[in-house]
């Protein structure tokens, strides 16, 4: 009787004690580890916008993927081999190589609820595995990352690593409009980590990111691409750089570097191959530099196209000041202001910068966009190098015209010709076309239009025309049915701080037609390979000229120039 009643007690108090336990003074608590239990947070992933050429060519996608995952609580050891042989069936992975995939996680994570078995299904894989109705097994929707084009416009497009960052390229500079907002859900789940819809308080939609619409034209960028290829082919460059852009306005058109590499497979390339040598690089630009002294002596008056040179002398004197001419080519004698330039005579426009001064000749060189960054905006914009006047030496002044004793990016040099094939503008490179809503979920946001970046006028109309003009040689048609108004360069290279006698840049920038342009190319090789020198007239020219033979093809409005006028 007596161990009845002990008994009875004991029971009667345990529940009375688990009850006082349950409600005051841990009921804060326990409605605290109940919530964190059962509470469920889920992140609904927006789907990224894509990147298009001005022409809808898509150059960056979103494709809906699935990843496949697994409860380990919830399987057998045989129900596992069965999934891992069907997983195998249906997307190729080996089961063994799968099996030891879930074997590494749960040794890191034995709790774990969630065992990733395989990523970046496709949808059709992913319903033929759901339709098996395997105990245990499910997926979460995410989107994978392609690049329709593989290494075409690889430089400007950039790319998305593997944890959906974007690393560089427009994916980069444009990750804000491109990404969306993802949305998010909070709700309550049952014991087997199921959500209850029912109690679900928050359920915010994801809002998906917008479409970019580059001003690269595909076609172009296709055309700058297989002459890279060609030069690459026959002369082994280290690197070699195309850019084209549309002269009124400074719209990048098509922008090509070698060597390149296939977004898709960003982690098999190079560190090298992923730079984008246009804007990074720094190289001495060579003659292509004389527009610069020459257009700043015309724009101010100092001389004029029927001014004489004597380019026979090895030194000048002005202003009661001796200075030593840098040599020519060949042995030119007295030249006009037109052969100076058409001639490439390094001697007649040295004696121009003394005329114009240092001071003077640094500052229209920092107005022309030299020492100073492209606006390109992104992948390493190099300002380049320009000294100031206190620290050159006594040969700079007749060094610096003839593209020596100056370090400049392609686009610099690419914008600096790009005065001349504008009126006299300088241009920031454009790079987006437009900006427009992706699917429903872009909601009501209204088209954003790219417009031309302007930075300054430079040089007048006059002085434009007079420059065309002398630019544009009658005799290099070649059968195109317009002039190409064009500068060569040839510098040797710096390699550990000296000249090196075996290794050059060629350079060429042009556009066309002369009179009135419409597209402005420039090609930058780094060392080909050759015996000798690697003149930019041979190396270089030739390839501005097959792509204008390309562009006068692709583009009918050449018909309207075959017969042009002087400027």
């Amino acid at each position: 009787m007596i161990f009845a009643l002990l008994a009875v007690i004991f029971v009667f108090g345990a529940i009375i004690g688990r009850l006082t336990y349950l409600m005051r003074p841990w009921r804060n608590l326990r409605d605290a580890i109940v919530g964190r239990s059962r509470a469920f947070f889920d992140v609904a992933p927006a789907m990224r916008g894509n990147i298009y050429d001005r022409n809808g060519i898509p150059l960056a996608v979103s494709v809906p993927v699935f990843d496949i995952g697994v409860d380990p609580k919830l399987l057998s050891a045989d129900e596992m081999d069965q999934i891992f042989n069907v997983l195998s069936a249906r997307i190729g992975m080996p089961a063994r190589e799968m099996e030891q995939k879930f074997e590494n996680r749960l040794r890191q994570a034995p709790r774990s609820r969630w065992v990733l078995l395989a990523n970046n299904i496709s949808e059709d894989a992913y319903v033929g595995i759901m339709e098996r109705k395997l105990h245990g097994i499910y997926g979460h929707r995410t989107s994978h990352r392609v690049y329709p084009q593989g290494t075409g416009a690889c430089h400007l497009v950039g790319f998305l690593n593997a944890e959906n960052a974007a690393c560089c390229g427009v994916e980069k500079f444009a990750d804000f409009f491109l990404r969306g907002q993802d949305g998010w859900i909070i709700s309550e789940k049952d014991g087997l980590r199921r959500e209850l819809v029912q109690y679900r308080s928050r359920d915010i939609p994801p809002v998906d990111g917008v479409d970019v619409l580059l001003t690269i034209d595909g076609v172009i960028q296709k055309i700058a691409e297989l002459e890279l290829s060609n030069i690459e082919e026959n002369f082994h460059p280290q690197f070699a750089v195309i850019i084209i852009s549309d002269a009124p306005t400074g719209k990048l058109l098509a922008l090509a570097c070698i060597p390149s590499y296939d977004p898709n497979h960003y982690n098999k390339a190079q560190e090298k191959a992923m730079r984008n040598r246009a804007v990074a690089d720094i190289y001495e630009p060579g003659s292509v530099f004389k527009i610069v002294p020459i257009s700043v002596a015309l724009e101010d008056g100092i001389v004029t196209p029927e001014t004489r040179f004597d380019c026979s002398v090895a030194t000048y004197d002005f202003n009661g000041k001796k200075y030593s001419l840098p040599k020519d080519h060949s042995e030119l004698g007295d030249l006009s202001l037109v052969d100076v330039l058409r001639k490439s005579s390094n001697r007649g426009v040295a004696q121009i910068a003394i005329r114009i001064g240092a001071d003077r000749f640094h500052t229209q060189a920092q107005v022309f966009g030299f020492g100073e960054k492209s606006g390109y905006g992104f992948d390493g914009d190099s300002a380049g190098i320009l000294k100031p006047p206190a620290q050159w030496d006594g040969l700079t002044i007749t060094r610096m015209p003839m593209g020596h004793a100056i370090g400049a990016t392609p686009m610099q040099m690419h914008l600096a010709m790009g005065i001349l094939a504008s009126e006299g503008y300088l241009f920031s490179p454009q790079i987006i076309e437009k900006i427009v809503p992706h699917g429903p979920g872009g909601g009501k946001m209204n088209e954003i239009i790219g417009q031309p970046i302007m930075r300054r006028q430079v040089l007048s109309r006059q002085t434009v025309r007079q420059m065309r003009s002398m630019l544009a040689r009658p005799n290099d048609v070649r059968g195109l049915p317009f002039p190409i108004a064009f500068k060569t360069g040839t510098s040797q290279k710096l390699v550990n701080g000296r000249y090196v006698h075996d290794q050059h840049i060629p350079s060429c920038s042009g556009f066309f037609p002369a009179n009135n342009p419409m597209y402005l190319v420039t090609i930058v090789i780094d060392s080909p390979a050759c015996a000798g020198t690697a003149w930019g007239d041979r190396y270089a020219k030739p390839s501005l000229f097959r792509i204008a033979e390309e562009l006068s093809k692709y583009n009918s409005s050449f018909s309207e120039n075959r017969h042009p006028q002087k400027p």
